[in-house]
């Protein structure tokens, strides 16, 4: 059986809800949701709801108590007073408790939010580290890059890891201002620099997803001399608009490797016509197209982020 992770996860559920109805869904995750490793906001959510939706109305409503009252995590207020899926448990004292639980939680975390960085040391000692700056999709954490980019590590690479400030709910961070995740990214290398021992000829800008777009958007406004990037399932629905800057890429000698699924309905249309755009504008480029993956990693990241890193700095 394929390995199941987070986003595999709820984008089987999505596709499933989609496809054969709220019931099969919640049947579904139900199945899954204890194969997780960490304890993830998003899985609670799209349980509670699927089940709520289904007209499991007890279940939603333990399910939703757990996540809240004994976890702690909090769901945006508009979201819980809004969406359909919940519409069955707004007759319940104990749900508009938690609305209102979570409505003070989302205004607390949206005060206090502000960016974040977090970084892993390779082992070995050396004058200069290479450095790689990889960024999470929307609503995910630094704690998915970790999970996904850490491998770097061991070939004597400093790995940075931001998280946007742009919180959404419990652990889920977002990058909807792309400008504003720029300025973030780019403090980010500033500190970097500034505490760490770093090889500039060697810097390197990964993202997933959203992530992606705000890496782009970085290196195409120059705020980190970067020698190549590395997107997972970009996400850059802009891109014509920014082909003629483009160009930039090639004049800098900054290379590209592009991962993306064939089963990627939420990125693959882009991610193609970047890659095209690659093509036109003689940037040094590899396309690696997953057969059978959705809007994820592909399981054998690891050893394609080790090619990936060969690619940009070793031209192989």
């Amino acid at each position: 059986m394929t390995h199941m992770t987070y986003t595999k996860l709820l984008n089987t559920t999505l596709e499933k809800y989609v496809t054969s109805g709220a019931e099969a869904a919640y049947e579904y995750i139900s199945r899954y949701a204890g194969e997780m490793n960490e304890d993830h906001a998003q899985i609670y959510n799209f349980h509670y709801s699927l089940a709520a939706a289904s007209g499991h109305e007890e279940e939603a409503l333990t399910i939703m108590k757990e996540a809240i009252l004994d976890k702690g995590h909090w769901y945006a207020y508009d979201y819980l007073i809004e969406d359909d899926d919940l519409n069955s448990l707004r007759k319940y004292e104990d749900f508009q408790k938690m609305v209102e639980l979570c409505k003070r939680r989302e205004e607390e975390a949206k005060k206090a939010a502000k960016p974040k960085l977090e970084i892993m040391h390779p082992d070995m000692e050396q004058k200069e580290s290479p450095l790689l700056i990889a960024l999470h999709g929307n609503q995910e954490s630094y704690k998915r890059t970790k999970e996904n980019w850490q491998s770097i590590v061991s070939q004597g690479y400093i790995l940075g890891m931001p998280q946007s400030s742009e919180i959404e709910f419990s652990g889920g961070y977002s990058w909807d201002d792309v400008e504003g995740g720029t300025k973030e990214l780019q403090g980010h290398y500033k500190e970097i620099i500034e505490h760490e021992a770093i090889d500039k000829e060697q810097i390197v800008l990964g993202g997933f997803s959203a992530g992606a777009r705000v890496a782009l958007n970085a290196i195409l406004k120059g705020s980190i001399p970067v020698k190549g990037f590395i997107f997972v399932g970009p996400w850059l629905p802009e891109i014509d608009e920014v082909s003629d800057e483009l160009s930039r890429l090639a004049e800098m000698g900054i290379k590209g490797y592009v991962i993306c699924g064939d089963q990627d309905e939420d990125c693959l249309e882009s991610t193609e016509r970047f890659v095209e755009l690659l093509k036109e504008k003689n940037i040094q480029h590899t396309y690696h197209l997953i057969k059978g993956l959705d809007h994820d990693y592909p399981e054998d990241f690891h050893e394609i982020l080790d090619s990936a890193i060969q690619f940009i700095t070793k031209g192989y």
